[in-house]
């Protein structure tokens, strides 16, 4: 009977957590719809994003991904290459950054990422021959030696020896052939002093010898090459025999890539696909998949069918009919803004540039529920920059455009554009639909704040009823771009003035059409001695205390009295000081803090521009994580926006390369024990990570006994969540048996008891 109700609870618990990840873990959530290479092996075919690489297992006809989180070193993934000889996947990337994947392990060469080259370090090919593989460089060619994994030598072609763009390299007749931005070079592949640009030769035979050669291939004893010709908006397929350039094939599509594959030649095309016999003719060509419009960037023949590596379709394959093969994840990887609620995550995948201009991108949104992601589109408006859920109902939510006004989505579908036409919404050019907004928030009375830039009247509301009303608030902050928009614990409204414009305070004390019991102030960020801290605010976050902490241009400042804002005598900010050994500084003095986040222990996440996240203790003195780019699996070290699932303390990270979660320890308490859980319950043999107790009061103590009251830990809650490694104070992992679990607050008002089984 007790072993049947160990499989249950089990069975229970794998259900429940599905594909959540654990304390201390990491998961990327990246597109995988535009992929733009894809190589095989004789088990799994391999497809390449930008973010990182999936495979398609052959045999058992799944995916998985490889990703910076998974075993990859670097993210900006420019070219892939699997060599069944090695048995070794080589991934480059465009910054220069190279790895090196073999029975699961990665070995980086970062030789080209560190060294000093000016412009272009990009990886854009790789051609293998013996045992070297030949890079295709945005600089010139890098030759490494496939056997002792590192580089050999490097060529630089160009004129006098001076960096070139090569896009691809391949061996015809004894030469090596290097198909260049400015030209096509070729050198004797026997020389050993191919070091001396001297001998690489520009191939003048052939006309239009200076322009751009983006791909060339071997196939049915010819060389082709194709030439991209600006000046006449065509691209020209040359077919060399050894002795005579001539011209195979005109088009004003690009090419993207020549292959050859299953004794056929194919073209790929920017919108197409056209398939050649050894004779050289012309047999099939693909321009679309079925509903779906053709946008490929490279090809191979498995099983007699085409896998294309597709722009916004993922892996597609064709055998006369069509099967689209990617992860599961947004459809694409801009992220700009995150909001979590009720366990769903939404991003806005809009964005606007260091000057708050449009950079116009598509109107998407995207959304994580229950392990799945969603994408939601909308091109009509562009840029959309902010998402506001509604507290009592999550598929029902808001999002700002930078462009087009407020949308409204109820059951994840859009029912409303506001803009200038039938709200208050005002646009910066009378009588054109350019609408822009940026803050949102819902008040407790369920009324929609909104922050409406560059026009007179930018205070807007979209009272619960319905019905609209703008403030002007006295001109104070008419045509100014105004930001993020906060609503505090004593109803005060906060908004950021950016760009220099520090902060601006209203009231409308509970009556929005009364305007005579307003109270509002335009800020200055300063000390206690009135003097200017900055007033280049960037993020601003309300804490558990009701103290306002602010992201700056010089670090992070805080308002700890911001209920006398109005007062006469009014309020200031103060700097953190750390001490840290004998050096004492102010808080990430030297940084842009971008995003700020308040976890459920009242801790401090801080997002900056160019140097990670921060993890701060509640009174930011301590430093408890710096997650950055180069220790961790962080995508990019520029932050634009931290959001928490305050239910499983997963925190959301939004950067320029896209969203990332990192499960951390902190969660917010309960007001009592009634949501309790402990996972993994039963802990099987071969877990060897946190265990973690859920749904607890704020910082109660916690202890775990063993079932005759021993004590075998004691620790405190981090907000809502304690967690255990299953050792005993000495180290030593605990023995099989039924553990018990006791929580209790201060003062012992609040107490519960759980159990834990361990089977070791």
């Amino acid at each position: 009977m007790k072993k049947i109700l160990v499989v249950i609870v089990f069975l229970l618990f794998v259900k429940y957590s599905n594909a959540q990840i654990g304390v201390g873990e990491w998961r990327e959530h990246l597109s995988f719809s535009y992929l733009y290479s894809i190589t095989q092996s004789s088990k799994k075919i391999y497809c390449s994003s930008s973010e990182g690489v999936f495979w398609y297992d052959k045999s058992a006809h799944n995916i998985n991904k490889l990703t910076k989180v998974t075993g990859l070193s670097d993210v900006g993934v420019s070219s892939i290459f699997f060599s069944d000889e090695y048995k070794i996947l080589l991934v480059g990337y465009s910054n220069g950054n190279i790895d090196i994947v073999k029975d699961n392990n990665t070995i980086n060469i970062s030789d080209i990422k560190r060294e000093a080259i000016i412009g272009d370090k990009s990886i854009n090919d790789f051609f293998l021959k013996d045992n070297y593989a030949y890079l295709s460089c945005g600089f010139g060619i890098v030759v490494i030696d496939i056997e002792k994994m590192e580089i050999k030598e490097s060529y630089y072609i160009g004129e006098n020896g001076t960096q070139i763009f090569v896009n691809k390299l391949t061996y015809y007749n004894g030469f090596l052939y290097a198909a260049t931005k400015n030209g096509l070079y070729k050198a004797d592949s026997e020389n050993s002093n191919l070091v001396d640009y001297h001998n690489w030769l520009l191939i003048t035979d052939i006309p239009n010898d200076d322009k751009e050669f983006n791909n060339l291939v071997v196939f049915s004893n010819n060389l082709f090459v194709n030439q991209i010709n600006d000046d006449f908006n065509n691209n020209i397929i040359y077919k060399f025999d050894d002795l005579i350039w001539t011209e195979f094939r005109n088009d004003t599509s690009l090419v993207r890539n020549i292959k050859s594959e299953d004794e056929n030649l194919f073209i790929v095309d920017e919108n197409k696909i056209e398939k050649f016999n050894t004779n050289l003719q012309s047999v099939e060509t693909l321009e679309s998949y079925n509903l779906s419009a053709a946008n490929p960037y490279d090809i191979l023949v498995y099983n007699n069918a085409w896998w294309i590596a597709d722009k916004g379709n993922g892996m597609v394959k064709y055998n006369g009919s069509f099967e689209f093969i990617y992860p599961n994840g947004p459809y694409t990887s801009d992220s700009y803004s995150v909001k979590v609620s009720d366990d769903i995550v939404f991003v806005a995948a809009g964005s606007m540039n260091s000057a708050w201009n449009n950079v116009w991108i598509n109107g998407m949104i995207f959304y994580f529920n229950n392990e799945q992601w969603r994408s939601l589109f909308n091109y009509n408006v562009h840029d959309l920059v902010n998402i506001c859920v509604d507290p009592t109902n999550s598929s029902h939510f808001y999002a700002t455009s930078w462009e087009g006004g407020i949308l409204e989505y109820n059951d994840f579908k859009l029912v409303s554009t506001f803009d200038e036409t039938n709200s208050a919404l005002q646009s910066i050019y009378p009588g054109q639909n350019f609408v822009r907004c940026k803050g949102l928030v819902i008040d407790d009375d369920n009324n929609l704040w909104i922050t409406n830039s560059g026009i007179s009247e930018p205070i807007v509301v979209k009272k619960s009823d319905n019905t609209w009303k703008s403030f002007s608030y006295g001109g104070v902050i008419s045509n100014m771009n105004l930001g993020e928009i906060i609503i505090t614990q004593d109803k005060n409204k906060w908004l950021i003035i950016p760009r220099g414009g520090g902060l601006f305070a209203f009231n409308n004390n509970g009556t929005i059409d009364n305007e005579d019991d307003d109270i509002y102030k335009k800020i200055n960020v300063v000390n206690e001695n009135g003097g200017i801290i900055t007033n280049d605010i960037y993020s601003i976050a309300e804490d558990l205390d009701g103290d306002i902490w602010l992201g700056t241009d010089q670090g992070v400042v805080v308002y700890f009295s911001p209920e006398n804002i109005f007062s006469e005598e009014g309020t200031y900010a103060q700097q953190i000081v750390i001490t840290i050994g004998d050096e004492t500084n102010i808080l990430l003095h030297t940084e842009i803090v971008t995003a700020i986040a308040i976890d459920g222990a009242n801790q401090k996440w801080f997002g900056t521009l160019g140097s990670g996240v921060f993890l701060m203790s509640d009174d930011g003195t301590e430093e408890i994580y710096h997650f950055t780019a180069e220790n961790s699996p962080l995508l990019s070290n520029n932050i634009t926006d931290i959001a928490i699932n305050h239910e499983s303390g997963e925190v959301f990270f939004s950067t320029d390369k896209g969203l990332i979660s990192y499960r951390a320890s902190a969660t917010r308490g309960s007001e009592d024990f009634r949501d309790v859980y402990v996972y993994p319950n039963p802990v099987r043999p071969d877990f060897d990570g946190d265990i973690t107790i859920r749904g607890l009061v704020s910082d109660v103590n916690v202890k775990i006994t063993d079932i005759s009251g021993n004590i075998v830990y004691e620790t405190q809650a981090n907000g809502g969540q304690a967690t255990w490694n299953g050792k005993t104070f000495s180290g030593q992992k605990v023995s099989t048996g039924i553990y018990l679990v006791f929580c209790s607050n201060e003062d012992g008002t609040k107490t519960f008891i759980t159990k834990l089984l361990f089977v070791k």
